[in-house]
């Protein structure tokens, strides 16, 4: 195989993830009745464990009302908590419920089964590659040097 650069790559990865992905999210959004941007919003608490609603805001680029209004839904359906920050009483703390963190367990799972249909192209020695250059990638994503 020629050598092929980071960009490539990218370009490969982004090329191929919306098909496998296509119908996990969908199907599984709408079994659960969220929105897209409710269940963005749940990943986002996921990935931060814990946030404020600003910096929540911030982050997905809404205004505080509009992230008000989807944590409002997300507490509703008892997906996510507001706690006080009791560092500062003027800040408020959203972080995932019992349920929520099941609820992203399951979409993994869904997400990992998709997996499973698209790497049965792939041999034992490319599995062991795959995993190995995976982890590497989580440990990147794990240690903050390409968090978001």
């Amino acid at each position: 195989m020629p050598e092929i650069t980071r960009q490539e790559l990218s370009r490969l990865i982004a090329q191929i993830l919306p098909s496998v992905i296509q119908g996990v999210h969908m199907g599984f959004l709408s079994a659960q009745n969220l929105t897209h941007t409710q269940f963005f919003v749940l990943i986002a608490i996921h990935s931060q464990g814990q946030s404020t609603m600003q910096k929540m805001a911030d982050k997905m680029g809404v205004s505080m009302p509009t992230m008000s209004g989807i944590i409002d839904r997300l507490v509703a359906a008892q997906y996510v908590a507001r706690h006080e920050n009791p560092e500062d009483r003027r800040q408020v703390l959203v972080s995932l419920t019992k349920e929520g963190k099941s609820l992203i367990a399951q979409f993994q799972k869904a997400v990992g089964e998709r997996w499973m249909d698209v790497l049965v192209v792939l041999d034992g020695s490319e599995i062991r590659a795959m995993a190995k250059i995976l982890e590497k990638i989580g440990q990147s994503l794990s240690s903050g040097k390409n968090s978001l």
